[in-house]
């Protein structure tokens, strides 16, 4: 298992290491596959050289200093592995340099490699390094040159562009895609979106759950859960009571990183939840990726009554 790790803070705020189930909203193709927003090739990310076995600490040549007014991104070795798309976990191994003097600012590579939950909405260094990662491919190397507008130093007077040299060695996916399966009477109704976003419905006759119990929405065919695993999961969870969402990872920072033993995140999105709770983590043991689940939960210490909608995306 790689161990999860992240980038400085002064570098990059890369965080490491009823109705039937699946009823789509309309015909709409998936938002998250769109390009447009990727970074384009430019000056500055064209000047990046870089060889040797895509995985392994490379060796890099670049001029300095390096200016980029605006962010660039250049695929210097094509991947023919998954495309990579917004709401995605994406595992890298980089080095990044000073664009000012050309000198190593960090680097990690093997077990050292970092997770990044791709948002190319986001501000800052983790959107751009998003948008340069956007629409590429697992097995690829890409440079992005990171603007000092973009990476913080133009507004503290340094206006250094930061240089990241990117192996994109994994993917998780970004939706369920497993099988449908059919509706359970009872349970929670879910709708899903373009992007695999659902809306959860509570049932409004009978009360709120007093025992764990789950129906598989769609059925997935890859790794299985274990009760040791590291999963990638994007959640949903409404209050039985409520009718509120009560936390989320769509559209919050992306998937979660979560060890299944503990019920930790280990990538912290903007939801400022730490853990998910153990009764429903139990219910994902057995299932494979590319499932999704609707769980209820009853009311404990911790939580209320809710109603999970899970995505597992990948484990570890």
């Amino acid at each position: 298992m790689r161990r999860v790790t992240a980038l400085g803070r002064s570098s990059v705020a890369l965080i490491v290491v009823g109705i039937a189930a699946a009823a789509l909203t309309g015909c709409s193709s998936n938002p998250n596959a769109d390009c447009g927003s990727a970074l384009k090739s430019g000056q500055a990310s064209d000047l990046v050289s870089a060889s040797g076995k895509v995985g392994e600490k490379p060796k890099v040549t670049l001029p300095s200093p390096i200016d980029a007014p605006t962010s660039e991104r250049t695929v210097l070795t094509q991947g023919s592995g998954t495309t990579v798309h917004a709401g995605q976990l994406v595992e890298l191994g980089y080095t990044q340099f000073d664009g000012q003097s050309g000198q190593v600012a960090g680097s990690g590579y093997g077990g050292s490699a970092v997770v990044l939950p791709l948002d190319p909405s986001a501000s800052g260094v983790t959107g751009a390094i998003s948008r340069g990662l956007q629409c590429t491919t697992v097995g690829s190397r890409v440079s992005v040159a990171v603007s000092p507008k973009d990476n913080g130093s133009e507004a503290a007077g340094a206006g250094s562009t930061q240089i990241f040299v990117f192996d994109i060695l994994h993917t998780s996916l970004s939706a369920a895609n497993g099988d449908v399966r059919p509706s359970v009477s009872g349970f929670p109704t879910v709708v899903l979106a373009p992007t695999g976003q659902p809306g959860v419905t509570i049932p409004s006759s009978g009360g709120a759950p007093t025992a764990v119990r789950s129906e598989v929405l769609k059925a997935g065919e890859g790794a299985t859960v274990k009760k040791e695993s590291i999963v990638t999961l994007q959640y949903t969870a409404v209050g039985w009571n409520s009718k509120t969402v009560t936390t989320k990872s769509w559209s919050n920072g992306g998937p979660g990183l979560v060890n299944m033993s503990t019920g930790q995140l280990q990538i912290q999105n903007n939801d400022n939840v730490t853990a998910l709770p153990q009764s429903m983590l139990g219910q994902l043991v057995g299932h494979k990726v590319g499932s999704q689940l609707v769980i209820e939960t009853p009311k404990d210490s911790n939580f209320d009554a809710q109603a999970w909608v899970v995505d597992i995306l990948g484990v570890r």
